[in-house]
């Protein structure tokens, strides 16, 4: 108990919580750009287990950074998938959704068996090491929890900027916004509803595949059948949390891997508490902020119905 009351104890906290939340900020991040476009993207768990998958078969014989974006890639393909069958061809976008996660999951638990001997050496790679900034490192407490991370948690939040410039201050980022608001309006205007969806829906798959490149590269290092533990879904009701907005998408996914290190680290102070309990933390808290946010948070008008051009 009188762990709690250290400074390590919190500082391993914070910084575990930066960690956790890196594959989030990719996933949600991208994910806000297809639900801001109408497009009710379930299959983001899908993108990122197969992420995860591909990345690690690619970093093995070569490099991590390559590995990385073998993992945007692989969610993209994905993605492209729920473009070509809810966007061109009209489908259910829930239905097509659930399908791209039972299909991401089913797809990476089948190559991972049949490549992978029985009781041989699962294939993994190291992590990487911790970039520190200098001078800022060195602060006694804050230094480890903030300064001092892989490249992966340090290209997370610089996308979180370039991100909410996108989606703020271009023209593609105000078409996005006008297609899920009122596509009927906007294609009056001009604008191609079905390519800026379909835009957004393949952001929403790269980036959900650099979610799960970036847990397996940056966080585990070893590929398990649902190594990416719900964490598509998570990022869902993180962008509920934050009422579609990209900085609050960052903030969600850091307050979720915050409360998950949490729980993990109380493991080695309540000894004799269910380790599931201390694991369901951060769902219990997710719970409650969705529940006491949804009441003011307003989704797009066309979240999850398709458009039919009229011409």
């Amino acid at each position: 108990m009188s762990q709690l009351f250290e400074a390590t104890f919190w500082s391993a906290t914070l910084a575990g919580g930066l960690r956790l939340a890196t594959p989030l900020i990719y996933a949600s991040i991208g994910e806000t750009f297809a639900q801001r476009a109408g497009v009710l993207n379930l299959g983001l768990e899908g993108y990122m287990i197969v992420g995860a998958l591909a990345s690690l078969y690619v970093a093995d014989p070569t490099v991590g950074p390559l590995g990385f974006l073998a993992g945007g890639v692989a969610g993209l393909l994905m993605a492209l998938i729920m473009v070509i069958l809810s966007i061109r061809l009209f489908a259910n976008q829930v239905v097509v959704g659930f399908g791209l996660t039972i299909l991401g999951i089913g797809l990476t638990g089948y190559i991972f068996r049949v490549t992978t001997e029985v009781g041989g050496v699962d294939r993994q790679v190291s992590l990487p090491a911790e970039i520190d900034i200098p001078l800022l490192s060195d602060i006694p407490w804050m230094g480890d929890a903030f300064f001092g991370h892989s490249w992966y948690t340090w290209l997370a939040i610089a996308f979180v900027p370039m991100a909410w410039f996108v989606a703020s201050r271009t023209i593609f980022g105000l078409e996005v916004r006008a297609v899920g608001e009122d596509p009927d309006a906007a294609e009056a205007r001009g604008v191609d509803v079905l390519w800026v969806r379909s835009a957004a829906t393949l952001i929403s798959g790269f980036l959900g595949g650099l979610g799960g490149a970036a847990l397996m590269l940056g966080g585990v290092g070893r590929f398990q059948p649902l190594v990416t533990a719900n964490r598509g879904f998570i990022a869902l009701i993180v962008i509920i949390m934050a009422s579609w907005s990209i900085w609050g998408a960052a903030l969600g996914a850091f307050v979720f891997g915050l409360f998950e290190a949490l729980g993990i680290n109380l493991n080695n102070v309540f000894v004799d508490v269910p380790v599931e309990a201390l694991n369901a933390i951060p769902f219990a808290v997710a719970l409650l902020i969705l529940t006491a946010g949804a009441r003011w948070a307003r989704m797009p008008p066309g979240l999850g119905q398709n458009y039919e051009p009229t011409t």
